[in-house]
């Protein structure tokens, strides 16, 4: 089936959107994206900007291709179009990848971030190039950067408000395919169900699930309002995002393409980052527009939430994946909190 896919793919990437000349280009840099292409939104106009920048820092060297909508039935289909070669690279959430790399689950240490700055610093600092480099050497997939998918993702449901995690009790929520979202689910009394992103509003719509969590700009991309009118902001994990590259493909190009590259992606992050908070701001006021309940926890309400996951979710990564990578992503979140005035 995996073959299949990888093979349609490779087809389908006939019909890209035109970029430099590239029969001029000495390198073409094809990237797959899964969502569609959006005016001024966090998970296209980014790599819109980076293929821009990388051609122009190149003087036209490395040509880059883009291609929207580019899916696979599960994440290790989607991986394995990058690893064939049927992309160079992909845009992942997190949780699309912690089977493959259970050490990115450190960065969803329910509750970690309290603030967007806290995670940025976090992620681009030595500990953020610490997962790169790792991930590249263990599984031949390169993290471009840490950006943001989104923001922080909060749980919305069909069938009643929650305000507290006793109001969680039965309900069932989609989640990426990532161990620890599942587990941060049935910590907090629900039943956690891994979906593929393309299938989540039919699942929704049919019944099998009655929610799902995500940051409110994901929630938008479905229009996941017209199924779904409850939603509460606890921000349980701050949804992290990236472009997969074929390492080995990273590593062929000459050292100075390399820099281009590592350029580009400074200007890209920004946007992304920038659009992110955007698009947050205004899905808040569409959807409470549409009538959509949208439910900010009390500080009493979300130390129950924390209460219920935090301490168990370090328990089990310290047994997984290690009490190394576990303690170097809370004392760098400490030591960012410092450094930006928190403490």
């Amino acid at each position: 089936m995996r073959c299949f896919m990888i093979t349609l793919i490779i087809c389908l990437l006939c019909y890209g959107l035109p970029a430099a000349d590239e029969d001029k280009a000495e390198y073409v840099m094809k990237i797959g994206i899964g969502n569609p292409e959006t005016s001024n939104h966090y998970g296209w106009t980014p790599f819109e900007v980076l293929a821009k920048e990388i051609e122009t820092l190149s003087g036209g060297r490395l040509a880059v291709k883009l291609y929207p909508e580019v899916m696979g039935q599960s994440s290790m289909e989607m991986i394995d179009m990058v690893l064939s070669g049927a992309v160079h690279a992909r845009d992942f959430a997190d949780g699309h990848f912690a089977t493959l790399y259970p050490p990115i689950q450190i960065l969803s240490i329910p509750y970690l971030f309290r603030e967007r700055d806290i995670a940025w610093k976090v992620l681009d600092g030595p500990l953020g190039k610490q997962l790169i480099e790792d991930m590249a050497r263990k599984t031949g997939l390169r993290p471009l950067y840490w950006i943001e998918n989104g923001g922080f993702r909060h749980y919305s449901n069909n069938k009643r408000a929650v305000h507290s995690p006793s109001d969680m009790q039965g309900l069932r929520f989609r989640t990426m395919e990532s161990p620890l979202h599942i587990k941060i689910v049935t910590d907090l009394g629900a039943k956690g169900v891994p979906i593929a992103w393309p299938n989540v509003y039919d699942a929704i719509d049919s019944g099998l699930v009655d929610g799902q969590e995500n940051s409110i700009s994901t929630f938008l991309i479905p229009h996941f309002e017209k199924i779904q009118n409850h939603i509460i902001l606890d921000g349980h994990v701050y949804s992290t995002y990236t472009l997969l590259m074929n390492n080995d493909w990273y590593q062929k190009l000459p050292e100075d393409l390399q820099g281009v590259i590592e350029r580009a992606k400074r200007v890209s992050a920004v946007v992304n980052r920038g659009l992110a908070v955007v698009n947050e701001q205004q899905g808040f006021r569409y959807l409470k527009s549409k009538g959509v309940a949208i439910y900010k926890p009390s500080e009493e309400e979300q130390l129950q939430f924390r209460e219920k996951t935090r301490a168990s979710a370090i328990a089990w990564l310290n047994e997984r994946v290690g009490e190394e990578w576990v303690q170097a992503v809370l004392q760098a979140t400490e030591e960012a909190e410092r450094e930006l005035g928190y403490r």
